[in-house]
């Protein structure tokens, strides 16, 4: 049998590989052309973190990942991009490898952290101690994770503790061991001006004394700085009362929200992805599976089944999300033209 594909590379080519590794599987003889020069491919530059079980078994991003975890190197000066979308169709974020942070929130601890004044210095020495006493990791890279992931503010703070405890090791405390379940409002609705413009001492009602008494002061100082700093730092508190202001709505001892394959693939490969160094290309590598199964690219051909081609975007997080969405296109595609292969019809 004989099979000349046209389309965008990403989506041809998995429907290729699909095609042919479905025939090895069987026994049977498949030849699959796609016409295109293999040397003109678009080029889809990591570093990239995702779960994509089409991509990773297509053999892109394994070096690095596990499972189903996609795990792209790239440029070390570049900041790595994550998402826990499954198969990366949307919702990618970046995360800093150099220690100070991309988003907002996670740049204001890591100033906080270096900032010379006093009551900057203890401030940044609590938020540190309560990581650690979670079990986190101190990285900023792993606030970016919390902030950054376009999840429930809930599944937020699992997905933080995952991330963190995968990096430094260690379990930490139970969170909601510390809450004691007599929330009296509703959630903050977004990490906007939370804590500065209303009364949020219901959201430490929510804590147990051992937290509250910390929480009350770490609020005190960030109100202390502000006034000298002109609020520059504001946002981090935003974004912890937050997500504080949803977890206080938990009984006490209760648990969090499990993690879904795609968070945990992304949670446990944040280490590997962050030290992950080369010049990796997805879209290569899915051209290397293609030819290695015995796919081949060609000029043009008489016969061809034409898949449709969406075009790649500038970008690196929109190429990223076109790619992923392609290549499950491409998937889908193989799973219809095959009962043609096998048995055409009359």
């Amino acid at each position: 049998m004989e099979l000349t594909l046209r389309g965008s590379s990403p989506c041809a080519t998995t429907a290729g590989i699909m095609l042919l590794t479905r025939a090895r599987q069987l026994g049977d003889s498949l030849t699959v052309r796609i016409v295109g020069d293999a040397d003109d491919l678009v080029a889809v530059r990591g570093p990239a973190i995702c779960y994509a079980p089409v991509l990773a078994s297509c053999g892109v991003g394994r070096e690095h990942g596990s499972g189903a975890t996609v795990v792209v190197p790239g440029n070390p000066g570049e900041p790595l991009i994550a998402t826990v979308t499954p198969h990366g169709e949307g919702g990618w974020f970046e995360v800093d490898r150099g220690g100070t942070g991309a988003h907002p929130a996670s740049m204001a601890f890591s100033r906080i952290s270096a900032d010379p004044r006093p009551e900057a210095r203890q401030l940044g020495r609590m938020l540190r101690d309560a990581m650690r006493g979670l079990g986190l990791s101190t990285d900023a890279a792993v606030l970016d994770v919390l902030f950054g992931a376009e999840l429930d503010p809930l599944t937020r703070v699992a997905l933080g503790l995952r991330t963190g405890r995968a990096m430094a090791g260690g379990r930490g405390e139970p969170i909601t061991r510390f809450l004691t379940g007599l929330a009296t409002r509703d959630p903050l609705s977004a990490p906007t001006h939370g804590a500065r413009d209303e009364d949020v001492t219901w959201v430490l009602d929510g804590f147990t004394t051992a937290v509250r008494d910390p929480a009350e002061q770490v609020l005190r100082l960030f109100c202390q700085l502000a006034e000298s700093d002109g609020g520059r730092d504001l946002v981090l508190l935003d974004h912890l009362a937050w997500l504080a202001s949803a977890l206080v709505q938990l009984p006490h001892q209760s648990i969090l929200p499990p993690l879904g394959a795609a968070e945990d693939s992304v949670a446990t490969g944040l280490a590997a992805a962050l030290a992950a160094e080369g010049d990796g290309d997805a879209n290569r590598q899915l051209a290397q599976t293609f030819r290695f199964l015995g796919g081949r690219y060609v000029a043009s051909a008489d016969h061809v089944v034409d898949l449709g081609a969406a075009e790649a975007p500038a970008g690196r997080v929109a190429r990223w999300t076109w790619f992923g969405t392609e290549v499950r296109r491409g998937r889908k595609l193989a799973d219809a033209l095959w009962p043609n292969l096998v048995d055409p019809p009359s």
